[in-house]
């Protein structure tokens, strides 16, 4: 919990235990394609019977979603917010980059600078960030699992290659001068090609480019003039 909200008296929601990060996902999509452009409400029982999961299931996990930002407040139904509409909608059309808008969505959460601070120095087993992460606010493991996973999604977290979590941020390392770009999608390909890589080669080609044009403002401006 931050100070904020340990301030303002709200007790951090965890996701529920009865579904996992994947199937809270597909429950908002759901709930924006049941509402519509319009975003209207979806009952309770109407989204379970499409996701085919009990009414129970659907109250419990609508919880950490509206608490954080994904989901208004409506009695009885899931009411999806701009950014929830957003996020669900660029799953459909751009999967890299509905987890990078989530990122930036959940930058600021409680969730995001705990496991910032538990990562810090170093990986940990994700049963054991789960954990931590959950203390005090539940004794279920699954829910503490669960959270970690939306971390994960959320490219907060990632596997170090040995099975820990690490902070994604951790492998970024300085690049090299004069970088070059992945085989499989070089620096002209196409909007497209790009969009349609993988999540690992999608990041790798967003660095080289990123590198380049940094490469050639710096050269631009020391460029003496003629």
């Amino acid at each position: 919990m931050t100070p904020r909200q340990a301030e303002s008296g709200v007790r951090p929601i965890l996701p529920t235990e009865r579904i996992n990060a994947r199937r809270q996902l597909e429950l908002l999509d759901t709930a924006v394609e049941l509402g519509g452009p319009e975003m209207l409400p979806v009952p309770f029982p109407e989204a379970g019977s499409r996701l085919r999961v009990g009414k129970a299931t659907v109250q419990s996990a609508q919880g950490f979603m509206r608490q954080n930002g994904l989901l208004g407040p409506s009695r009885g139904a899931l009411t999806v917010t701009a950014e929830g509409f957003r996020l669900s909608e660029l799953r459909r059309t751009d999967s890299a980059r509905a987890r990078l808008y989530l990122r930036d969505l959940w930058k600021d959460a409680w969730f995001t600078r705990s496991a910032s601070k538990l990562l810090r120095s170093a990986p940990e087993e994700a049963t054991v960030l789960a954990q931590r992460l959950s203390r005090h606010l539940s004794k279920t493991a699954e829910r503490g699992m669960h959270l970690v996973e939306w971390l994960e999604y959320a490219l907060v977290v990632e596997e170090d290659g040995e099975g820990r979590m690490q902070l994604v941020a951790a492998r970024v390392t300085t690049p090299p001068p004069t970088p070059a770009p992945p085989a499989a999608a070089p620096l002209l390909a196409t909007a497209e090609e790009i969009s349609g890589l993988p999540d690992s080669q999608f990041f790798a080609v967003m660095q080289a480019y990123r590198t380049l044009l940094a490469s050639r403002a710096h050269a631009g401006s020391t460029t003496p003039p003629a």
